[in-house]
């Protein structure tokens, strides 16, 4: 059930607020980042001493995360070999590796240094990492093997959640707090344009391999498009959609997009504006996605797992398991 424009704004208002309430009953579940929904929030406004509330998608609601993030091991690169895929997890604040060929995973390696609740995630064409932290208004690079950041964005964002990166190097965010997306040259910490017309509700985001960049609005059912080289966003005309959170592309343009509402990933081939087929099974309530070079396909479930899915194929081959709250996914070498 979608939540109203007035609704969701006192969200990010809550963002700002550190619990240390005593009594009460902590509005939070054995995920640690998992969804909040519309009826606790209403009935509590005590969060438990070491959580604090930070706005969602219209469609999940305002999530409970740590204060103070767990420890995690390096990212283990000495060794590492492309394929490479990257899980955020919002609750646990770190970014994990996987090989994406092999079935079930366990992580190779991750990234923690740096991170605040980290949701959406991009890669560019050097194999720079692109995280977003949803906890501390930042976006943060680390060059490919790093586990530290390198560069750090932290103007103009506003609890940015999803991220596209071009081919040319421009960083596209989308802002749940004001209802944006910002634009930003490669190697700059201000925005040069600030894309107001994305609906209300902006959340994860992709781009095609023209650098048509798009945003997806899982309060009215919309995904955007910002075309190549414009800062004028418009709606992309996409049909059957249902709370849409992510949106990704393979090497042939041919979209995925995740419908939390209806639990499914509408498949829209390039130029089309209606889905050739849908995903159901393995996804329940889908979140950001990713694609791998070699057309392997990776979903986000909502405080579940993440799952994979072979070229073409409907039944995943591979889930990953052991994340508090997945959230966004990519992969090196860049799609």
């Amino acid at each position: 059930m979608f939540v109203s424009a007035t609704r969701r704004a006192s969200w990010v208002v809550a963002a700002l607020f550190i619990a240390g309430c005593s009594g009460g009953s902590a509005v939070s579940t054995p995920g640690l980042g998992s969804a909040v929904s519309n009826s606790q929030a209403a009935q509590s406004t005590h969060v438990q001493a070491g959580y604090r509330i930070l706005p969602g998608p219209a469609v999940i609601g305002p999530m409970i995360v740590p204060i103070n993030p767990p420890q995690h091991r390096g990212w283990i690169s000495k060794k590492r070999t492309p394929p490479t895929l990257f899980v955020a997890d919002g609750s646990n604040n770190v970014v994990n590796l996987y090989n994406p060929k092999t079935p079930n995973p366990s992580p190779e390696g991750s990234i923690s240094t740096g991170l605040s609740v980290p949701f959406g995630l991009s890669m560019d064409k050097s194999g720079t990492l692109y995280v977003v932290n949803l906890g501390n208004n930042e976006v943060q690079e680390y060059a490919a093997g790093s586990t530290s950041p390198t560069f750090t964005i932290n103007s103009g964002l506003s609890s940015p959640y999803g991220i596209a990166v071009t081919s040319n190097g421009d960083v596209f965010v989308s802002n749940l707090g004001n209802n944006t997306v910002s634009a930003y040259h490669t190697g700059q910490t201000s925005p040069y344009a600030t894309i107001s017309n994305v609906g209300p509700n902006p959340v994860g985001m992709g781009v095609d391999s023209k650098d048509n960049v798009y945003v997806c609005d899982d309060s009215n059912n919309t995904v955007y498009e910002i075309p190549a080289g414009t800062t004028n966003a418009q709606n992309s005309g996409l049909l059957s959609l249902a709370g849409p959170i992510g949106i990704s592309f393979n090497t042939k343009d041919t979209a995925y997009v995740s419908n939390f509402s209806t639990n499914n990933v509408a498949i829209y081939p390039a130029g089309s504006t209606s889905p050739s087929g849908t995903i159901t099974t393995g996804i329940s309530g889908p979140t950001q996605n990713g694609f791998t070079k070699k057309g392997l396909f990776f979903q986000s479930n909502q405080d579940v797992n993440a799952v994979g899915y072979k070229k073409g194929a409907n039944t995943p081959f591979s889930t990953i398991t052991g994340l508090g709250n997945p959230s966004g996914i990519t992969s090196s070498p860049r799609v």
